[in-house]
C-alpha cells in the first residue's frame, strides 16, 4: 500500500516508480509469455503486431497489442491485489482495466519512441488536464535505463494539458529540458501520467528492455478522453462485457496457483469497477484542485518546454 508521500510525490510530479512489486512465479511467467510473443513478432508470425519503420525502410518490431488474449499469465498480473490497491489509492475513483500491451525495445535495434504526450493530450485543443488522473501501468520485465532505451520524462507539467514540445531538438529534450531517466528493473512497476512528457532513445545495447502496460480508467474519464475516438471503438467502456473480462482475471489468478484477489477489504468492485475504501488515497478529482492553484502565468510558462539556461 502507498504512503501519503508516494502519493504526493505522484500528484507533484507526474510518474511514481514501485520496486518490486511483482517477483517471483509471477514475474518468471510474465517473462516466459513475452518471451513467447515476442518471438512471433519478431517472426511476423500471429497478429496484432507493431513495428517501426526504420529511415533505409527495413522495419523493427517494437510491439505487440492484446497481451490478455495471449497468455493467462497477463490476465492474472492485471488484478494483483497490490497493484490494484495503488491505484486506487492515485486515482480516487472507481476504475477498471481498460486496454493492454507489450512494449519491446530489441537488443542492438530497439525502436526509439519519440518525445510525447499519451492521447489525448497530444492534441493541441487538450489545452487543459481532465480533473480525474490518468496514467498507464507499466511493469517492466527487464532492466530500463539510460544505457538500453529507457525513458525519460519532464516532470511537474502533466497538469496543464497539451505540452509544447517542439521550440526545442529531440536532443535538447534529453539533455537540456531538465529531463530524468526512470531506472527500473524487473518487477518494478511505473505509474506515468498520459500528460507527461516522455521519450525514449533507440536501444544500441546488448540489454533488451520489456514492459507489460496495462491501461487503468474510470468511467468518466473514458467518456471525456476516449469514448469519442475511432481508435477506441473496440475498447468499450465499463460494460457488461467489461464485468465479465474481470471475473474471468479473478479466476485465472486462482487457477494458476496465485493469491485470490481478497475484494472484502480496501479494495472492493462495484458497479463502476474497482475502488479503494482505505484512509490513505487521492480526494475525488483531485487534480481539478491542483490545477487551480495555478497563476496564469505559471500555466503558459509550464506548457511550453524550453532549454534550461
Amino acid at each position: 500500500m502507498l504512503t501519503q508521500q508516494q502519493i504526493d510525490y505522484f500528484h507533484a510530479n507526474g510518474y511514481l516508480i514501485m520496486r518490486g512489486l511483482f517477483k517471483g512465479k509471477e514475474l518468471e511467467l510474465l517473462q516466459k509469455a513475452a518471451d513467447a510473443t515476442q518471438a512471433e513478432g519478431v517472426a511476423r508470425e500471429g497478429e496484432e503486431h507493431r513495428y517501426y519503420k526504420n529511415k533505409d525502410g527495413s522495419e523493427t518490431y517494437w510491439r505487440s497489442e492484446k497481451m490478455w488474449q495471449r497468455d493467462d499469465i497477463f490476465q492474472a498480473a492485471t488484478v494483483n491485489q497490490e497493484l490494484l490497491e495503488n491505484i486506487g489509492q492515485i486515482i480516487g475513483h472507481s476504475f477498471y482495466p481498460w486496454n493492454d500491451s507489450l512494449v519491446v525495445k530489441l537488443a542492438n535495434s530497439g525502436a526509439p519512441v519519440h518525445w510525447h504526450q499519451d492521447p489525448p493530450y497530444g492534441a493541441a485543443k487538450r489545452s487543459e488536464t481532465f480533473g480525474i488522473p490518468n496514467f498507464t501501468t507499466d511493469i517492466y520485465l527487464n532492466h530500463s535505463g539510460a544505457d538500453n532505451g529507457g525513458v525519460f520524462a519532464i516532470h511537474g507539467r502533466h497538469l496543464v494539458g497539451h505540452v509544447d514540445l517542439k521550440q526545442v531538438s529531440e536532443e535538447d529534450l534529453y539533455n537540456n529540458c531538465g529531463a530524468v531517466p526512470l531506472e527500473m528493473e524487473p518487477g518494478d512497476v511505473l505509474f506515468h501520467c498520459l500528460s507527461t512528457p516522455h521519450g525514449s532513445s533507440f536501444n544500441h545495447s546488448d540489454k533488451q528492455r520489456r514492459i507489460f502496460y496495462v491501461h487503468y480508467v474510470n468511467e468518466d474519464v473514458y467518456q471525456d478522453s476516449y469514448a469519442p475516438e475511432a481508435w477506441a471503438k473496440d475498447l468499450p467502456g465499463w460494460s457488461e462485457e467489461r464485468r465479465e473480462a474481470i471475473q474471468t482475471m479473478l479466476k485465472k489468478r486462482v487457477e494458476m496457483g496465485f493469491d485470490a484477489t481478497d475484494l472484502s477489504g480496501d479494495i472492493k468492485l462495484n458497479e463502476r469497477g474497482f475502488k479503494f475504501h482505505g484512509e490513505t488515497t487521492t480526494p475525488p478529482r483531485y487534480w481539478e484542485q491542483l490545477q487551480a492553484q495555478y497563476t496564469d502565468e505559471e500555466r503558459a510558462k509550464l506548457k511550453v518546454v524550453h532549454t534550461i539556461k
